[in-house]
C-alpha cells in the first residue's frame, strides 16, 4: 500500500512541471493523511465453566443389635439421620447396616470406612470399644455414638487410666458422644404412673442392665415416689443368657405379664423390641378385661406401635433422633467437635410423650401436677436422685 501511494505522488509531481508554464501556480495539496490502521484482532474469551457441584458427605449408621424396623430405639437413631437428609438434600449420602450380634459391630464399622465415609454413627452402649478401636485406626474418619461417654478408666480398651481426658489425649479427638438424661424422662414417666396407678404397684420391664437403662429405672422409682408416697416399684432387666436383651419381645411380654399376675398395674416397658414386647402384652391382658396400663421409651410409641395405644398411657421419649440429626450437620458445617454432647429436658433431648387416647383419664389436677413437675425440672429445682457414679452398682 505504501509503495502505490509513493508511485502515484511521483506521476502527479512530473506532471505539474510540465504545465506549470501555461497554468496558474496551483495551490498547494494538503499533505495526505494516513489510513488508519486495521484493529488488532481481539482473542476470543474462553467459556466460562459452570463450578463443580461439592462432593456429597457419605454418612453411614451401625445398629445396635436388632433391626431399623424396632419401632424404638435403632429406629429413632436412623429418623434423625434421614431427617438430616431431608434438611441437607445433596449434601450428604446416607446408608445403614443392622448388627445380628455384637461381633458384627467393627466388622460394619470398616465397610463404611473403607467406602470413604466421612461419619460412621454407632447406636448403643455396647458398641463402645468398637468405635474407640475403629476411631484410633482411622483419625481422619468421624465417629459418633449415641449412649456412651468415654471416661479413664482402668484396664478399659477403649480409654485406660493413664491419661486425664479420652478425647483430648486418649486418641478420641474424632468421636463425639451422644449421652442422655434418661433419669430426668424416666423421673416424668415414674410422676405419671404413681399418679395413675389404682394398686400402688408400679412395674418396669427393662432391657440390659447398662448405665442407660440404669438412668431409666431409677428416675422411673423415684419419680413414681415423688407423686404417691405408697407406691411400690418393682422391675426386672434382661441379660444375654436369656437372648437378644434388646431384641426378645417374648421375653418382654413374659415377664410385663408377670408383673401384672402380681398386681402391678402400670408398666414402663423400656427394652426396645423386648420392651414392645411387654406393651403388647400389656394391651392383651386389657382388651381381656384387667386395668392395666403401659408407659413407652426413646420415641412416642403411640406413633410407632399402634396396637399398644390402647394401654399407653405416655412414653419417656428420649430423643436419639435429634441427637444423630444434630451430629450429621456438625460435620457438614464444620462445627464437629470431640467430646461429651449431652440431650436433657432443657434443650428437648428428654422429655415426655402426650397422654393421647388416654387425655381423658387423666385428671386435671394430675395434669397440672405433671406441668408443673417439668417447669420446676428445667429450672434445676427438682432432682432424680440418680447417683454419682456407675447407676448400675
Amino acid at each position: 500500500m505504501k509503495n502505490n501511494m509513493s508511485n502515484l505522488f511521483g506521476v502527479l509531481i512530473a506532471s505539474s512541471v510540465m504545465l506549470a508554464a501555461c497554468a496558474p501556480a496551483p495551490t498547494a495539496a494538503p499533505a495526505a493523511t494516513a489510513a488508519p490502521a486495521a484493529p488488532a484482532a481481539t482473542k476470543a474469551p474462553a467459556p466460562t465453566q459452570a463450578p463443580a457441584m461439592p462432593k456429597a458427605m457419605k454418612i453411614g449408621l451401625v445398629t445396635d443389635i436388632g433391626k431399623l424396623d424396632d419401632k424404638s430405639f435403632n429406629a429413632s437413631a436412623w429418623a434423625g439421620v434421614q431427617k438430616a437428609k431431608a434438611d441437607l438434600g445433596d449434601k450428604i449420602e446416607i446408608k445403614a447396616i443392622e448388627s445380628s450380634q455384637s461381633a458384627d459391630y467393627e466388622k460394619n464399622m470398616d465397610l463404611f470406612v473403607k467406602d470413604g465415609y466421612d461419619l460412621v454413627i454407632g447406636v448403643g452402649f455396647l458398641m463402645g470399644d468398637a468405635i474407640a478401636a475403629q476411631a484410633k485406626k482411622n483419625p481422619k474418619v468421624k465417629f459418633a455414638i449415641v449412649d456412651n461417654g468415654y471416661f479413664p478408666t482402668k484396664d478399659s480398651p477403649a480409654c485406660g487410666d493413664t491419661v486425664k481426658d479420652c478425647y483430648t489425649d486418649g486418641g478420641l479427638t474424632n468421636v463425639m458422644s451422644l449421652v442422655f438424661a434418661e433419669d430426668q424422662s424416666g423421673f416424668l414417666a415414674g410422676a405419671a404412673a404413681g399418679l395413675m396407678t389404682k394398686s400402688n404397684k408400679v412395674g418396669g420391664v427393662y432391657g440390659l442392665k447398662i448405665p442407660p437403662v440404669c438412668k431409666f429405672a431409677i428416675g422411673f422409682a423415684n419419680g413414681a415416689k415423688s407423686t404417691n408416697s405408697n407406691v411400690t416399684v418393682k422391675y426386672v432387666y434382661q441379660g444375654f443368657n436369656e437372648g437378644a436383651p434388646f431384641n426378645n419381645p417374648e421375653l418382654g411380654k413374659k415377664n410385663a405379664l408377670a408383673q401384672i399376675s402380681e398386681g402391678f398395674d402400670v408398666i414402663f416397658s423400656a427394652g426396645g423390641n423386648t420392651g414392645n414386647g411387654g406393651l403388647l402384652g400389656i394391651a392383651e391382658q386389657a382388651k381381656a378385661g384387667k386395668d392395666v396400663l403401659g408407659i413407652g421409651v426413646d420415641q412416642d410409641q403411640w406413633n410407632t406401635l399402634e396396637a399398644a395405644r390402647p394401654v399407653l398411657l405416655t412414653s419417656a421419649m428420649k430423643r436419639v433422633d435429634v441427637s444423630t440429626a444434630t451430629a450429621v450437620k456438625a460435620v457438614v458445617d464444620g462445627s464437629f467437635k470431640a467430646g461429651l454432647k449431652s440431650f436433657d429436658v432443657n434443650n428437648d433431648g428428654v422429655g415426655i410423650a402426650p397422654f393421647h387416647d388416654l387425655d381423658g383419664k387423666v385428671s386435671a389436677d394430675a395434669k397440672a401436677k405433671m406441668t408443673k413437675l417439668v417447669a420446676d425440672m428445667k429450672a434445676g429445682t427438682i432432682k432424680t436422685g440418680l447417683p454419682a457414679g456407675d447407676p448400675c452398682q
